[in-house]
């Protein structure tokens, strides 16, 4: 098992470090545009950033579609589940954000003997299909499923899939950045 974590590490780790940081970024681009808002400063450093998010929703209402308020909703409690290591639960957020997800082959197979023929065994039927349970039909609530969901996740594509989703979220929060500035602009020149 000891081989397979530091396998899962090696592929995947980094990845999900990317994911992580996309997921971060976005979180600090909501801050620093609430940091900006004269009345929801005083909450940019709030530890709920569901509160800040709905603020900023309510501030910037004529500029958001729904649609873009639910990514930003989705894309904070995907960062989360990331973040918190629920990869199923995460893959779950992406499917709400409409983000196409498959199975990544992932298979759990149970070794009654740690011996080299049975494993050759198994890992044989594995990859017939005839041995082991997929990892994507598993709850990530299941005992060691956290290291079978980190490979499935990354397997399958998900923390690419998370990092896309996070770009485009990010990219909605630079629209309302540029739009804010560009309000405090005209204001400015009103002024004078």
């Amino acid at each position: 098992m000891r081989l397979v974590k530091s396998l899962a590490l090696a592929l995947f780790l980094g990845p999900f470090k990317d994911a992580a940081a996309e997921g971060a970024a976005v979180e600090l681009k909501l801050r620093l545009l609430a940091g900006t808002i004269p009345a929801l400063a005083k909450y940019a450093h709030q530890k709920r950033l569901e509160d800040i998010e709905d603020d900023l929703a309510e501030q910037f209402s004529d500029s958001l579609s729904a649609d873009e308020k639910e990514t930003l909703r989705l894309c904070r409690q995907l960062r989360n589940k990331l973040l918190h290591s629920d990869f199923r639960a995460a893959r779950n957020k992406l499917e709400e954000l409409h983000v196409e997800t498959e199975s990544g082959g992932v298979r759990k197979i149970e070794l009654s003997e740690m011996t080299l023929e049975e494993a050759t065994s198994k890992i044989a039927a594995a990859k017939e299909g005839e041995e082991g349970v997929l990892i994507s039909d598993t709850l990530s609530t299941e005992a060691g499923s956290v290291a079978g969901w980190f490979l499935e996740a990354g397997n399958a594509g998900d923390f690419q899939k998370a990092i896309d989703a996070f770009k485009r979220a990010a990219a909605i929060v630079d629209r309302l950045t540029t739009d804010n500035a560009l309000q405090k602009i005209k204001a400015v020149l009103e002024k004078s």
